[in-house]
């Protein structure tokens, strides 16, 4: 699911950048049905979510580069393989959409923001673990984004192989408006292209330098038994979508730990 090298590296650095995940034709759909900004704080009404925007941003669900390596890094191991030895067919994806974020604010002046991250004081939702083989992560962010972003001018930072961490960051790293420390990396990506980290990693958004717009879109991935957000997603809110097929009504389950037969708000 992982190749060697992407295994090797998030592992070392608590990321992975992953190219060309989604064509330019739904880059320019993306740009073209993006209507508002997104946080959750305070959360956008359940009706206005980004996935009743477009197809397009269904299809972020489950596209076909990244399933395999959401699986491997946030999915529930012990499950699949046990599902695979009772049925002989892998089951639907073992994680779960926890929110969407979409950033919209970022634009030359843009000062940068705090560095965040990390599995101390979250509430035991943003962990990394590798044992035996196999990756466990809390809540996972893939960033999409959507224009060429340059490591120089701005956008995503991180120190990497923090998510290990067991010593405090220095408090005066933390405020990128006020200087880039050097230990601090500059993450460059292409639009099309998706950062892969987990949220227990140390990461923040640089100052942002150039004229060129910068539209970032977060899906934040999570086991199918936790969550981060309370803003939980309402599964039967899409069913009416034919494009909604089981796997993605799936990743669209509340937070369970999807035992043989549990009830839950979708019945397909």
């Amino acid at each position: 699911m992982l190749s060697e090298e992407q295994s090797y590296l998030f592992d070392t650095f608590g990321y992975i950048v992953v190219p060309n995940v989604i064509s330019g034709r739904q880059v320019e759909r993306l740009q073209a049905t993006l209507k508002q900004p997104t946080e959750q704080f305070a959360p956008v009404a359940q009706s206005d979510n980004p996935l009743h925007w477009d197809p397009v941003w269904r299809d972020l669900l489950d596209l076909p580069r990244l399933a395999p390596i959401l699986e491997a890094l946030v999915g529930n191991h012990a499950f699949r393989d046990a599902f695979i030895a009772a049925k002989g067919i892998p089951p639907h994806p073992t994680y779960r959409l926890d929110h969407i974020n979409v950033h919209t604010h970022v634009k030359n002046g843009f000062s940068g923001t705090e560095l965040h991250g990390g599995w101390l004081n979250s509430g035991g939702c943003q962990y990394f673990r590798y044992h035996d083989g196999q990756f466990y992560n809390g809540l996972l962010a893939v960033s999409f984004e959507l224009f060429d972003t340059f490591a120089n001018d701005g956008g995503f930072a991180c120190i990497p192989g923090t998510h290990k961490s067991n010593v405090t960051m220095p408090e005066h790293w933390r405020d990128l408006s006020q200087g880039v420390h050097e230990s601090i990396s500059r993450i460059a990506a292409h639009a099309g292209d998706a950062i892969v980290f987990t949220e227990a990693l140390t990461h923040g958004t640089l100052p942002w330098t150039v004229d060129d717009p910068r539209q970032t879109i977060f899906y934040k991935f999570s086991p199918h038994g936790t969550t981060w957000s309370a803003d939980f997603l309402q599964p039967n809110d899409f069913a009416h979508y034919e494009d909604m097929g089981d796997r993605r009504m799936a990743i669209l389950e509340a937070p369970n730990a999807r035992y043989s037969g549990r009830p839950t708000q979708w019945r397909g």
